[in-house]
């Protein structure tokens, strides 16, 4: 078992959420040089898995 505090928690999650955010940004940036047509599915496909608010 693993144990730490809520206030880490939170802060681990924080950075969690930043990560993912910069991979969508990165993802959203990197598609249409590589995706062409198919970019915007992707992008918004991801944007709704990650469901990041």
């Amino acid at each position: 078992m693993i144990e730490f505090p809520a206030i880490e928690l939170r802060r681990l999650l924080g950075g969690v959420e930043r990560d993912l955010a910069d991979f969508l940004a990165l993802a959203a940036a990197w598609g249409p040089k590589h995706l062409h047509d198919h970019s915007a599915p992707v992008v918004a496909a991801l944007t709704r898995v990650l469901d990041l608010g």
